[in-house]
Formats: structure tokens, sequence, C-alpha cells
């Protein structure tokens, strides 16, 4: 959206990006979450952050992954064995090459596919990292409540079993040899045929001869989403009416197999089609000739629920397996899990039970992010009895036949205690030693007991014990865990970090304390205070008072300004009491603050309330203070109504664009002295022309050009044949020059522009940017240097640096 519209951001490039989208009607979700004060001219930075953001979710979404494990060595060849609570699934975990050159009475093992997880699965994880307290221990968990349930619990088990009922009840029925079909094509065609029944199969051959569709790449599938194998004539179309078939891609299509005692049934469809539907078509094909109740497993001897197959689907291009087992309505044959969340909520599933241990380890793994550090030895205890069961053991090894019970899911082994302090707060906790430091600063309840303000974080330096030596708050916690049982100790310390704004150093000054004052901090910078005797806010461009103690502002990070790079600004709310002192309020800021921080800092209410400048325009919030310097302090006067004219002027040669408020008796010339102010730029270089280029007499008013003009658009124009485009610092400045302008001068001017002091020019190196690069000799003039460029060049681009650089 923001690329169809590139021209017009180009074009109010200084202007709020949000409010010109409102203008032109472009309705984003995103849009809400952008600040006002992004201009137009960031459209580029803000798609590429966007798009770098959905990268890393993609991404995230993408990589998590269960490792492969084996499972299940065990053979079972009857159902006396599986009397004996045995793994019944055994039979059905050899794998198809396997089972090519086996016996199915020989042992078998089944390698569990590695899987990706649903970021909407992430999203409902049970809190393994909360700190609980136990009888006799104390450990992190996740607490499951196990009690054995009859096959009635399920609802679907109900529905399939219902389903066989009616499907062995209902009558023969008797149809028409001929039946109409609809098919939809690729293309989303539909086309309806009348064939008969017994010629269903050859008339879809005929109709890919017909259509020329290639057989290798297109597959039909019924209304189910279910895939029709018309070439091996392996396909009865049911008796209805009308029945509906689509042609889609083959690479849509996955396999899902049905393995119920020795056999396997293979179906395939597409993701969206529902696990119900297969069923279904399982139960019409007569496939299962068992009279008992059926329940449906996946791979970690979880019931399934009914659902679409795309929920059961990896990411590995492996065919999907499903279990089924018979059981009876009257016992209690399934085991309850209900997984208890931290905030009181809990999820229900239904397990077999002679489902592992080692099941429900990968299954929690695919329901938790544990697997960023891998967390191998993840253990399983009977809290009552506090045993720890072993992974190889089933469920109903260890379930009570009659009383439901608690196990929790530890990693005891891998715990030690933890201290933190800071200033004069300290805390011990309990953790898993592959918890990262960072994980654990992120707990709310531990911040606040150390008195530490979550916005701190990104510029926490922690230190070992009492040694100076910093530690890696991204290491895990046993990296520092040496001696056995005894804690490990960090020491958090807060880095103030301050950018020089001169030249962009970056400061970094920690402290174990945050009682200290602007005027101590600025002493510990290192720097002349006689030359740098401002800090301003990073978060708000405001100059703080040299008496503020850093722990009353809750800000870490500031600008290091000399005098020239501050504006002193006097405020007062009302036109009618200039006299009265409490209306004034006086605040220096860093030059490059907007007129929107200070109404953000006095609380002014930018929809209802403006700043009016010299008594005769308006400001746009946008607008920095840089262009106020000149008068010390910049005064302006906060009133209720806003003046009349929208006035809009664009830079000519690189499309920037400013825009005030004014009255209707301002004259051209006082619109050309605000422009060239509000641009930074000489009066004597530029002149002001409508935007079709007419040009105005300096005395005429707006209200002499229309009395009832509410928006007009000037721009203006360079009246110097030359401009010299100067690079320095990332920064650069352009200047209109004459031809016998001098070198030194554009030098000068240059560092005036960027608010740089300097004692001896000399210290400075100019050079043009052709491709040799030559450097420039001060005396020489602009005439000189334009040799150097094709003569048509009317933009001289050079670059200014320090020689030491």
């Amino acid at each position: 959206e923001l690329k169809t519209i590139e021209n017009t951001l180009l074009q109010r490039s200084t202007q709020s990006l949000t409010e010109t989208c409102q203008h032109l009607a472009i309705e984003n979700s995103i849009l809400s979450s952008i600040p006002e004060r992004i201009k137009c001219e960031n459209y580029v930075e803000i798609s590429i952050h966007l798009i770098r953001t959905r990268s890393i979710l993609q991404e995230r979404k993408m990589n998590i992954e269960v490792k492969e494990m084996k499972l299940w060595n065990e053979n079972f060849n009857s159902f006396e064995q599986q009397e004996k609570q045995e793994n019944r699934f055994q039979q059905y975990l050899q794998s198809e090459d396997e089972s090519e050159q086996q016996n199915t009475d020989e042992l078998s093992d089944w390698v569990i596919p590695s899987m990706e997880i649903d970021d909407a699965i992430i999203t409902n994880l049970p809190d393994i990292k909360n700190k609980q307290q136990f009888e006799g221990y104390s450990d992190e968990h996740i607490e499951l409540n196990l009690k054995l349930v009859s096959s009635t619990s399920s609802a679907f088990i109900q529905q399939i079993h219902k389903y066989r009922e009616e499907h062995k009840l209902a009558p023969t029925i008797t149809t028409k040899p001929i039946q109409k079909f609809t098919i939809i094509n690729p293309d989303g065609k539909s086309i309806t045929y009348m064939w008969k029944r017994e010629k269903f199969c050859e008339q879809l051959r005929k109709l890919f001869d017909d259509k020329k569709y290639d057989l290798d790449t297109l597959v039909v599938i019924d209304k189910n989403e279910i895939f029709v194998d018309f070439i091996n004539n392996d396909y009865h179309p049911p008796h209805q009416p009308l029945t509906e078939y689509r042609i889609i891609e083959k690479q849509l299509l996955v396999e899902i197999q049905f393995q119920f005692q020795t056999t396997v049934f293979k179906y395939q469809s597409t993701l969206s089609s529902h696990v119900s539907a297969l069923i279904n078509r399982l139960i019409d094909n007569d496939r299962l000739s068992s009279e008992s109740c059926l329940c449906f497993f996946d791979e970690y001897g979880k019931c399934i629920d009914d659902g679409i197959v795309g929920d059961l689907c990896k990411t590995n291009n492996k065919p999907i397996t499903i279990f089924v087992t018979e059981e009876t309505f009257d016992t209690n044959n399934l085991c309850e899990l209900i997984l208890r969340y931290k905030e009181g909520r809990i999820q229900t599933s239904l397990f077999h039970p002679t489902t592992k241990w080692q099941q429900i380890d990968l299954w929690l793994k695919t329901l938790s992010q544990i697997n960023e550090p891998p967390i191998d030895d993840l253990a399983f205890v009977m809290r009552k009895q506090k045993v720890i069961i072993d992974n190889s053991q089933t469920i109903s090894s260890i379930i009570d036949q009659t009383e439901p019970m608690i196990v929790d899911a530890i990693n005891r082994n891998i715990t030690t205690e933890v201290i933190f302090s800071y200033e004069t707060n300290t805390q011990l906790i309990h953790t898993l030693k592959s918890m990262k430091i960072s994980t654990l600063l992120k707990d709310e309840n531990l911040l606040r007991q150390l008195n530490l303000i979550d916005s701190f974080l990104d510029d926490c330096i922690l230190l070992l014990g009492e040694t100076s030596d910093e530690i890696l708050i991204t290491d895990d916690v046993g990296h520092y865990s040496i001696l056995e049982n005894q804690p490990v100790h960090f020491r958090i310390t807060v880095a103030i970090q301050i950018l020089k704004y001169d030249d962009k150093e970056q400061i970094k000054i920690p402290l174990s304390n945050r009682n200290t004052t602007i005027k101590q901090l600025l002493e510990l910078t290192g720097k002349s205070i006689d030359i740098y005797k401002y800090l301003a806010s990073n978060e708000t461009q405001r100059v703080i008072d040299a008496n503020v103690i850093l722990s009353n502002i809750n800000q870490t990070r500031f600008i290091l300004l000399k005098e020239n790079e501050t504006c002193l600004v006097w405020i007062n709310k009302s036109n009618e009491s200039l006299l009265e002192k409490e209306n004034e309020k006086y605040q220096r800021y860093f030059i490059h603050a907007t007129i929107d921080d200070i109404c953000k800092e006095y609380q002014i209410d930018v929809l209802h309330q403006y700043l009016v400048y010299s008594n005769d325009f308006v400001p746009s919030v946008d607008t920095q203070l840089i262009s106020f310097q000149s008068e010390s302090p910049a005064r302006f006067i906060v009133t209720d109504d806003n003046l009349p004219v929208t006035v809009t002027v664009q830079k000519s040669g690189n499309n920037q664009s400013i825009y005030f408020n004014c009255s209707m008796v301002i004259t051209i010339k006082r619109l050309h002295s605000i422009s060239c102010q509000l641009f930074g730029l000489s009066e004597n270089c530029y002149q002001l022309t409508l935007d079709d280029g007419t040009l105005i007499e300096d005395d005429i008013s707006l209200e002499d050009m229309d009395e009832t003009i509410t928006d007009i658009q000037f721009q203006l124009i360079s009246t110097m044949p030359m401009n010299c485009s100067i690079l320095y610092s990332e920064q650069t400045i352009t200047l209109p020059c004459y031809q016998d302008t001098l070198a030194s001068t554009i030098v000068k001017e240059t560092l005036e522009k960027l608010h740089i002091q300097y004692d001896n020019i000399d210290k400075y190196e100019l050079v043009a940017l052709t491709t040799d690069r030559p450097q420039i000799d001060f005396d020489l003039s602009i005439n000189d240097i334009h040799q150097l460029f094709p003569s048509m060049s009317m933009i001289i681009p050079l670059e200014l640096r320090k020689k030491d650089e």
C-alpha cells in the first residue's frame, strides 16, 4: 500500500506518515501502531522493519522441532499379552521399509519423526518455568492430574461409534444407473455431467485426456477433500442426487495411514479435510471388521479429536499415522490427563493406558519451548509417593485404579540456587541450570522485589559475585554454577548509555547505585563540563537539570551536548497575561527536539492547542528546534485556535517540504523568511514562488491573492548557480554557492550547519567524491573543483572528514 503512494510520500517527506495515510483514505490496522512522529520519508525503513518482523515470526514458527526418538521395543502377538498392560501399539510401530525385511512377529523400533509446532499451540503453554513448592522438594514442574475413565468420556469416540452403528443398519439403496456429477476444474469453473455410475472412473480419465490435464501433477478430490483414485478404478461414487468433485494440484495432498492390528489402510487428502470424514470413509468401505468400540490415537498415544488433517500434519513430508484400537464401553480403559496451567486454566486430554512416559515427555515438548535450549532429562515424579517414574514405564503401571493421582514433570538434577542483588536488595531463587539469565530477569515478581524497573533490563550489567567480572545475561545459569550445592551470586548494575552528539562517541557508565545526580554523571563521562554542559533525555529530548537524581527519573539513556547543541524554549500559556510569571515556563532542549516533544512535555493537546511563534505562524509538530536557535529563548505562545491558512513549501532539488499555519495578512516576504528559517537556508540564496513557478511581489499578502484561501503551496528555488553536497559522518549538508566561492568557506559553513565548534580548520580535509577521491586544497574555488566533474553537473558531491579518521 505504501508503494502505491510512493510519489505522494516523497512530496510530503517531512509530514506524518499516519496522517498522510489517513488523508489518502488508506485503512490498515498496522497504522495504529506507528507513532505520529514517524515521517513520510521513513516509509522505506518502516516497510523493511515490517518485512523483517514477519520473517522472524515465520522463522520462529518453522524452527521448533521435536527430536527424533526411538520408542517401544516390545512384541505383542495376542490379546493375552495386551491384558498384562503391555504396549499394544508395538505391532503398528514398524516402518514400511523394515516391514519389507522382517516378519510381523519380529521386534521393531518406531522412530518418531521430527515435527514443527504451530504458534497457536505455543501461546497456550503450561508455565514450566513457574517455581512451585512441594513437600520435601522445591522445583520447577508441570502438574499432571491423572485418572482412569471410560471410552464414553470422548465425544468423538461416541460420534464415530454412532456412525458405525447407523452404517450397519442402513438399508441397501437402489439407484438409477445414471447420476449427475459436478466437476470443478483447476481454474475454478464448474461443469455438471450426467454419467453412468459404473463408468465414473472411465469418464474422469477421458476428461483428463480431453482437457490435457497432467496426471502426475493434478488429482481429483471429493467434497470431503479426500483423494479419488480413478486411475485404478478404486473408487465408487456415493448414492447421492448430485455429487461434487474438484481437480487440484497433487502436491496439496498428504498421506494418512490408519494402523489397525496388523493392517495398514492408506488414504490421501488435503490438510483441510476433516479427520472424521476420513474415518467415516474407512467405515463406509467396511475395512474395520471389529464389532467393539474403536479408539483413534496419535504417535504419542493421545486420543485424537475431530479436527482437520492439518492439525496432525508434520513438516517432514512423512505420512500421518493414526493408530486404531478396539475398546469396550463398560470399563475404564482410557487415562484422562489434566494439564493445569499457571493461571488456573486446564487442558484435558485422553491417553491409552499403555502409553509410555517417554511419549508423554515428547507430547509435552510439543506444547512448550523447552527445546531452546534442549532439556533431555525431563523426569516425572509421583507427588504423593515422591518417586521418580521410569520413562519406559506405562501410564497403567503407576496409576491407581480407583483414585486420581498427581504427577509433576521436573528436572531436579539440573537445578541450582541463584542470588540476585541490586543496590541494597537481595533475592534468592531456585531455577534450572539451563535457564537463561535474561529469562530470569523477566520475572516481574523478582524485579519488583529488587526494585528494578523492567525498562532497565536492556541496560543491565551483571557481575559475578564480589568480583568485577562482567557476565553475559544471554548465558545459562549453569555456566556459572561451579561449586556443588553452592548458590550462584549475580550483582546487577545499571549501565548508563550516553551518546556524545558531536562525534557520536558511545559512553557506557556502570552504576551500582542510582543515587547519583546528573552533575555527577557529567563528571563521570570524563569530558570537560565547561564544554559539554548538558545531558538530554534520549526519550524526551529535554535537557535535565544538573541536580536531578537518576533514581527519580527512571531513565538510562542520554545525549551529551554542548551549549550550541541546545535550544532554550520559553512557553507562555496565556497571551493575555504575558506578565504573569506563573504562566511562563523555560526549558532547554536538544536542537533536534520537535514541537511535538515540547507539547508532550508541557501536556499540550496537539489536536486542540497550538504553539504560535513570532506571533504570526504555527509550525508543524514535526518541526525541529534547530530552526529557532537564532533566538534565545525561542518564544512560543499556547493558543486554542489555529491560524487559518495552511502553507506547504517544497524545496526544489530534493523534494523536501515543510508546512505551517499563518494568518491571511501575512506577506510573501515574510513567508519567504519563515520558509528559509524552517529549512535552515540563507534568504539571499533562495526565492519563493508559487508551485507553478509564478513569481510574486514581496508586499503581496495571502488575503490579496484570495480572501477565501485556506491552503496554498509554494516552492523554494535556489538562486545560486551551483550547489555543493557535503557528506560528513553519515550526515549530508547541501550548500548553494558561486563559482568563486572558496573550499574553505564551504568547510566553515558545513561545520556551522552541523553545530561543530572548531579552532583550526586545518584539522579537516575535503575530498571530491569521484573515482580516485582526490583531496581538495582549501584555497581552490568551486569553479576549480567543478573541473573534476562533468560540465553539466550542477551539484558537486564532496566529503568532509577529520584528518585523524
